[in-house]
């Protein structure tokens, strides 16, 4: 599970401990290393930690009556709230009000059961919204026949600024403060922890204070340690009789300086920590209520409930992955160490113009403005975009060669600051970025186009794996020209508007003539190979020709046919052998459903939408790829597979809409 405001990244792995703490940029700054959590029973001093426990893990989806009234306390609407008392008798969800039902939220909820100890213990866990604060409580309880005195514990061990040496752990009243240079982390509860320990950890044979809990269950109350550290903070519950249960709150605050923090810990204090919960869904609840100003929103109630679900949580997960200064990384998953110990937490102008296309089209036009600022300040003075870029704005790390050009990741943006344009219609944002993006851009374009050819200059592939003069890369520089050229049109300037067309219809017709196959009939992946690629969707979705053109149904037949995988999956390409041989990818399946979507065969559509969702994981998030057998592979989430779930699900309600005699308002390919 992942939490985030767009200044904190949170990620939880599979076992329910906290991997992953990126501050003060999503994706940059990894802090984490291992959070977790345990439980010791005080009369047999039998201690276990959470991660080896039975575990179930979703976002929060249904939620009682307390809660409810909270909410709509909060609205002034009382009446609604004493509708729902009869959850308190009956358990059930009759009487709840309509926002509590089946709701998509950015709650965690981890449920974890141990028989031989005959406990359960439930984890909620959020992010403030707006404020740097990470807050969970713990709900432990007696599911054994007998009563427990237990003792409930957190280990904390941070690599603060990616590395553990010079951290400094210190106690200081009733919270704990781990610390290194600029860089704080303030750890509180209520009730108060009545143990503690900081210590040395990972060094010289030291493995850190939660020794001292599986030893005897007690804390040696150490209140300070520095260089490579950990900390552990207890609990001792009230005795629990069988079927009993008790709470304990506890709070993260991140910051820059000790009184940052300590003001943040105050203000939680005074104002409750119950009232993060409810201002957290509120927030959320109202984020995604702006759909419904969509034309197509009157046709959701079409779709499979799982579908809904899974389209309003790749919603909140592609803004996850969205730091408040415009960037979009691929993904928070720090497991993947691809190519020598890397990772994915990088901007990819691709990838992050693929979700400015996602958040346009579902009317999120301030959040695409905000990366559309992140690509005024990356772009090089040639006019192009390199490799990727850390949240920063930093030239990331690349494995491409000089000029490391992949020039698709120049077309895109373009693109999308036009889709922004077609559906926003604000001229503030197409004047703010005209000069500094589209013109320089667009001549960069303009120029790489090749005389002999009239297709790009070569360059590395979408999958970043060859260099050459590919189909999907010309289908983005085509695309990223017209734009350039209506945007142009937009604000009167009709010179570059016509030299942009005519760079335009040159590469449109270089990309019909040269790269299509007529002895194989389909389009080649490139010039050099004619390898059957799932990418040449992109010679109907960016308009080089219409959807359902004989050469275009051939091309998509032919992927359906041999790239469809025994799991139901499209797969990148022939023989495609990363991480696993032809695995099933979520973006190739929904260009798949697309297409569907476009030329009207909306069951089919439907079904691979269907597939996509029954591939998530619990919580919803969407992996890059899923092997044969439906597993997810390689990192989870990905950006670009959920921004291109919610582009399949609102093109296929346009199509609905459009076959059932309604009229869209939204553009359609």
């Amino acid at each position: 599970m992942i939490f985030g405001n767009g200044k904190i990244l949170i990620c939880e792995d599979e076992k329910g401990t906290i991997r992953d703490l990126y501050f003060p940029y999503v994706g940059l700054e990894n802090h984490g290393n291992s959070i977790k959590v345990g439980v010791c029973d005080l009369d047999t001093l039998y201690c276990s930690w959470l991660e080896n426990w039975k575990i179930r893990q979703r976002y929060k989806s249904e939620f009682g009556e307390e809660f409810c009234s909270r909410i709509l306390e909060s609205s002034g609407d009382h009446d609604e709230a004493k509708a729902g008392e009869g959850y308190a008798k009956d358990k059930s969800i009759e009487g709840i009000p309509e926002a509590c039902k089946r709701s998509v939220s950015n709650i965690g909820e981890t449920v974890f059961e141990n028989s031989e100890l005959g406990l359960r213990v439930t984890v909620w866990e959020t992010v403030h919204p707006s404020v740097n604060i990470f807050c969970r409580t713990f709900e432990v309880r007696n599911i054994s026949n007998s009563s427990r005195r237990l003792r409930l514990f957190s280990n904390q061990n941070y690599r603060i600024l990616e590395h553990k040496i010079g951290e400094t752990a210190v106690i200081d009243k009733h919270a704990l403060i781990h610390y290194k240079r600029n860089r704080y982390f303030l750890h509180a509860s209520e009730p108060v922890f009545d143990q503690h320990a900081v210590g040395t950890a990972e060094w010289k044979g030291l493995e850190g204070t939660w020794k001292d809990m599986e030893i005897d269950a007690n804390l040696s109350g150490n209140p300070v340690a520095h260089g490579s550290v950990d900390s552990t903070l207890g609990w001792t519950l009230p005795e629990l009789k069988p079927g009993e249960a008790t709470k304990v709150h506890y709070w993260i605050v991140f910051g820059k300086n000790y009184c940052s923090v300590l003001k943040v810990h105050k203000r939680v204090k005074e104002s409750g920590k119950r009232d993060l919960f409810h201002y957290n869904f509120n927030f959320w609840h109202s984020f995604i209520e702006r759909v419904s100003v969509l034309p197509e929103y009157a046709w959701m109630p079409q779709l499979p409930e799982k579908v809904v679900k899974c389209f309003y949580r790749s919603l909140l997960t592609a803004v996850a992955h969205m730091d408040i200064k415009g960037s979009v990384i691929a993904s928070c998953d720090s497991d993947i160490k691809q190519f020598g110990a890397d990772l994915y937490t990088y901007c990819w102008p691709r990838d992050a113009a693929w979700v400015c296309l996602a958040l346009d089209r579902a009317r999120y036009h301030h959040l695409s403005a905000e990366t559309f600022e992140f690509f005024s300040k990356t772009i090089t003075p040639r006019g192009n975009f390199l490799h990727k870029y850390t949240p920063a704005g930093d030239f990331g790390s690349t494995w491409h060669p000089v000029p490391m050009i992949q020039i698709d990741e120049t077309g895109l943006p373009l693109y999308a600051l036009y889709s922004n344009w077609e559906i926003a219609r604000s001229v503030w944002t197409t004047g703010r970025y005209y000069r500094c993006l589209v013109i320089p851009a667009a001549n960069y374009l303009t120029k790489a186009i090749e005389k002999d050819t009239g297709l790009p200059i070569p360059s590395f592939d979408l999958w970043e794996e060859r260099k050459g003069v590919h189909t999907y890369s010309a289908c983005t520089v085509y695309a990223g020209l017209r734009g350039a050229c209506e945007l142009a049109r937009s604000l009167g300037d009709y010179g570059n508007a016509d030299i942009w067309k005519r760079a335009a219809d040159r590469v449109k017709e270089s990309i019909i003539k040269r790269l299509y196959d007529n002895k194989l009939k389909r389009f080649r992946r490139s010039l050099e190979e004619a390898t059957l690629d799932s990418s040449l969707f992109a010679v109907w979705y960016f308009g080089v020709l219409p959807p359902d053109d004989p050469r275009v149904v051939r091309t998509m037949e032919a992927i359906e046919r041999e790239l469809l995988r025994p799991s139901g999956g499209i797969a990148r390409y022939l023989h495609d052998s990363y991480y696993g041989y032809m695995n099933s990818w979520i973006i190739c399946t929904l260009w798949l459903s697309q297409w569907y979507s476009a030329i009207g065969n909306l069951e089919r559509a439907l079904e691979l939408l269907e597939w996509c969702a029954a591939h998530t994981h619990p919580t919803g998030l969407m992996s890059e790829q899923v092997d044969d057998r439906g597993r997810p592979l390689s990192v989870l989430p990905l950006a670009w597979s959920h921004s291109a779930f919610v582009l399949a699900v609102l093109e296929y309600l346009q199509a609905l809409e459009k076959r059932e005699g309604g009229v869209c308002g939204l553009p359609g390919k």
